[in-house]
């Protein structure tokens, strides 16, 4: 067989091979989120603190709210802020603004928290996302929140 044959169906084998594993364009609009989950010992309990830290929300408690958020906390997405006072801020404007949040079909992989969520103001739905929110939780706090809330 001629080399040049040879070298161009080796090219044609490749690109395919190539066109199948690309995930489309490297410059991807829609990033996944890199937290890495860590060991815990319950594999529900990162759950249950999201779940607590909604629910305090919800009820406008902020000050049991912020019981579950770690000092060095940090927020990404639709806000970018690290650290507990900036939290409780964010979070203050949030629920003086009558900013309501209600989550659903939370699951759970280690320490890394994905779930559903639906915002009201003053009573009013306001937006939704499918799964698309993340919390990571540490220790028992809330260490990173990737916030898709406009």
């Amino acid at each position: 067989m001629n080399i040049r044959a040879a070298l161009f169906i080796l090219f044609v084998i490749v690109a395919q091979f190539l066109a199948a594993c690309g995930t489309g364009s490297l410059l991807s609009a829609n990033s996944t989120p890199t937290a890495m989950p860590t060991p815990t010992t319950d594999p529900l309990q990162s759950a249950k603190i999201v779940q607590a830290f909604w629910d305090a929300l919800e009820a406008g408690d902020l000050e049991t709210a912020m019981v579950y958020i770690a000092d060095n906390a940090s927020c990404s997405g639709y806000c970018y802020f690290s650290g507990k006072t900036s939290f409780r801020s964010y979070l203050q404007g949030y629920l003086e603004a009558g900013h309501v949040t209600k989550i659903s079909d939370l699951k759970s992989v280690g320490s890394i928290v994905t779930y559903s969520w639906a915002v009201y103001r003053n009573g009013n739905f306001v937006q939704s996302g499918d799964g698309n929110e993340i919390m990571e939780v540490e220790d028992g706090k809330i260490v990173h929140w990737e916030n898709q809330h406009r």
